[in-house]
Parts: C-alpha cells; structure tokens; sequence
C-alpha cells in the first residue's frame, strides 16, 4: 500500500464531495437548461470517481519504496524548459502573429521536441491539430480567436 497516494485520494476525495455539495447550492438544472452548478458538480463527481480508482488501487497494489532521485531520474530536462520556453514565446506572440500561424509554429516546435516523427507524420499531424482546433473553436464554438497581422 502506497500511503501517500491514500492520504492525497483522501484529499482530493474531500475536495470532490465539497465541490458536488456547493454545486447544488448553486442549482446543477439539467442537460437541456444548465444551471450556474452543472459544470461544477460533474467535474467534481468525475474527480471524485477517478479518486477513488487511485486509492483503490494503491491500497491493493503493492509497492516498494521508491526514492526521489529515482522519481525525477529519466527526466530529460532540455526537453521540458524548451516546451515551457515554446509555450511562453506562444503567449506574447499569440496577438501579434495570430491564431493559426502562431499555432501552427507551435505545433512544429513542439513535434521536434517529441522526437522527430517523419516529415508526413509530422504535416498531417500539424495541419491537423492546427486546423481541427480552429474549427472547433472558431467555427463551431464562435470563440473570437487573435487574427495578427494577417487578418486570418
């Protein structure tokens, strides 16, 4: 049995019966008509389902000690501050350059740092991404996205 994982389930199951008993208050309505608690109570019913998986199967589960340093050991930390790097350029160029273009130079950065798919894995991957996110967003949810210098 993995202790920490119990007590931070706990935690976290805690959370999820406060933030389903708060939704209520709020009124959850129903799948036709929402309520201002809808969102709420099924993000806290679907924390509190997935909590109990994790403490169910760290207390049946058994397991050695593991130290830190043999937590944090495989991490390739070039990799991870290039993607927060990536990530943060994205944001300040994001209004300037616009939605699909910063995006979509995004998307390339990110690809490499994954390993260096083939080229067409690569295309279809980017334009798909790119493209299926611009027309969730844009066209079917009606978010106003930045349009940048180029006007698209």
């Amino acid at each position: 049995m993995n202790i920490r994982d119990v007590g931070s389930g706990l935690f976290w199951l805690a959370i999820s019966f406060f933030v389903c008993y708060k939704s209520f208050s709020m009124g959850i309505g129903t799948f036709r008509s929402p309520g201002s608690g809808f969102l709420p109570f099924w993000s806290g019913l679907i924390l509190g389902i997935l909590t109990i998986f994790l403490i169910i199967t760290s207390a049946v589960k058994k397991q050695g000690k593991v130290s830190m340093a043999k937590l944090w050991g495989g991490m390739q930390w070039p990799k991870v501050i290039l993607a927060l790097a990536a990530l943060f350029i994205y944001a300040i160029l994001l209004p300037t350059l616009g939605y699909l273009i910063a995006t979509l130079a995004l998307m390339i950065v990110l690809f490499n740092l994954m390993g260096r798919p083939k080229l067409w894995i690569q295309v279809v991957g980017i334009t798909g991404t790119v493209f299926a996110s611009y027309i969730i967003f844009y066209v079917w949810l009606k978010v106003q996205l930045p349009a940048g210098i180029f006007g698209f």
